[in-house]
């Protein structure tokens, strides 16, 4: 394995190459340093590799392959290729714009800065890179330079992004005021979590520490704003292996099972369903066919994916998820016997995961039966402790048993462990209504109120409160 020492000589030496237009000549393309047991990614790259050799003059086959090496991880290997596409063809923004984004990875400001300069240098209308330009500039402290290149990127394509990033730059100045004024501005149209904490960061600085503790809530575990990049998003259609499989399982829960499912197939020609019964076909067929089975309900083909999941049974009965999976179609069908049957089955292969509790206490919450519902989650709580979904449900199961001291106490233990989920409120203010602490009650529901609670939601707790309240009136 090379040394971080090895990758930012590599780096430098690279950034150089495309400075000085490469090398005499056209250079044989870069083979893979190391071979990949992945048939599917193999078999792609050697392909790729192919068409390179055949075509030595062609910067896009030469691209095409270090895009495929640069998102499957090989990423020595796609640098040398970007600069080699780069000295075929010097006028193409992706081949130092794509090895910019490698470099940056190592924490090469410097290296990575001049690279995507070159990029812009090609195309200076791309305003994704001027974000990025930004973004990086912030980072290596160089704040006027990155006030200039959001700048430049919001007259480019006005937008959140840009003028997120101006709101940025003007904390590292210690202009909150005005920083916070872009910030409330752009959560009139987003509610991203790290533009919350952002806010918070500003309200903090001003002193606002009530205000700033509920912005930091909800940008609690905040990923950094990403910038929608149409070019480097053109490297994904080279994903193959492992990565490809992992890309599938994304596109088919954000919203694009049917892409997902082409994905699935081509790896399926690798790793067969008939394998999932094999020792070696567990891990790789069997999590192919569930996954398949999951898009398949997704793209609205759910006796689709009965049949895959049916089929996966019949090969592997021993393999979980398939259980799992089945479970989750029929509780969703409202067939929640049958569902409960397979969820049963996943607990007796294997009895220390709390998922499995939880969904069987829910399945029992649905059918009525509320003691053993509340057994189940108790079970499920112990296993994984402290976990939100299990703590609302046995609130839950609480208000079903009109144990209202005991739902408060699962509602706080939400609140708790996600101090900006909003429904947790709702029904802490409601347990407290309940038990006729109408003070503490309403404290609550404003609390509701600042997290985003729905107003239908809130409306009935203040209709529930008055008639407790006129109900304790009329007693005395």
């Amino acid at each position: 394995m090379k040394s971080p020492h090895t990758h930012a000589y590599l780096y430098f030496l690279i950034s150089t190459l495309f400075f000085l237009g490469g090398c005499d000549g056209i250079k044989e393309p870069v083979p893979p340093l190391n071979t990949s047991p992945d048939k599917d990614l193999s078999i792609y790259i050697n392909g790729l590799l192919e068409t390179a050799r055949a075509m030595p003059t062609s910067a896009l086959a030469r691209g095409r392959l270090g895009m495929a090496y640069d998102v499957n991880g090989l990423q020595d290997e796609a640098l040398l290729t970007y600069q080699q596409a780069a000295a075929i063809d010097p006028e193409d923004f992706r081949w130092p714009y794509f090895s910019a984004h490698l470099i940056i990875q190592t924490g090469e400001y410097d290296q990575a800065l001049k690279l995507l300069q070159q990029a812009i240098s090609i195309d200076n209308n791309y305003s994704p890179a001027w974000l990025w330009r930004g973004s990086w500039l912030l980072k290596a402290g160089l704040n006027e330079d990155a006030m200039v290149a959001f700048e430049h990127a919001n007259n480019l394509k006005p937008g959140i992004e840009g003028e997120f990033g101006l709101a940025q730059v003007l904390i590292s100045f210690g202009q909150y005021s005005e920083a916070l004024e872009k910030l409330d501005s752009i959560l009139e149209t987003t509610s991203h979590p790290y533009i919350y904490r952002t806010q918070g960061e500003a309200l903090r600085a001003l002193g606002r520490t009530d205000e700033a503790r509920i912005a930091m809530i909800r940008g609690k575990e905040a990923k950094a704003l990403d910038y929608s990049d149409k070019i480097l998003g053109e490297r994904s259609i080279h994903l193959r292996g492992h990565s490809s499989f992992q890309y599938a399982q994304q596109l088919s829960a954000s919203g694009h099972p049917k892409q997902a499912l082409v994905i699935l197939k081509r790896l399926q020609n690798h790793h067969p369903e008939k394998t999932c019964g094999s020792n070696e076909g567990v891990v790789l067929s069997c999590n192919l066919m569930n996954s398949s089975a999951i898009a398949y309900d997704r793209s609205g083909l759910p006796s689709r994916a009965l049949e895959v999941l049916h089929r996966g049974i019949e090969l592997n009965e021993e393999y979980i998820p398939f259980h799992i999976t089945l479970g989750n179609l029929y509780r969703r069908q409202g067939k929640l016997n049958e569902a409960i049957d397979y969820i049963d089955r996943a607990i007796e292969l294997n009895p220390a995961r709390g998922y499995t509790h939880e969904q069987r206490g829910r399945l029992l919450f649905g059918l009525s039966l509320f003691k053993e519902a509340q057994n189940a989650l108790m079970t499920a709580l112990e296993l994984e402790p402290q976990k939100r979904t299990t703590l609302f449900y046995l609130g839950l199961t609480a208000i079903e048993t009109n144990n209202w001291d005991d739902a408060l106490g699962y509602f706080k233990d939400v609140t708790n462990v996600e101090p900006s989920f909003a429904l947790g409120y709702v029904f802490v203010a409601r347990s407290l209504a309940e038990l006729g602490r109408y003070e503490e009650s309403r404290k609550a529901q404003s609390e509701a109120l600042q997290y985003g609670a729905d107003q239908s939601e809130l409306k009935k707790i203040t209709h529930r409160r008055r008639t407790l309240e006129l109900q304790s009136e009329a007693l005395q």
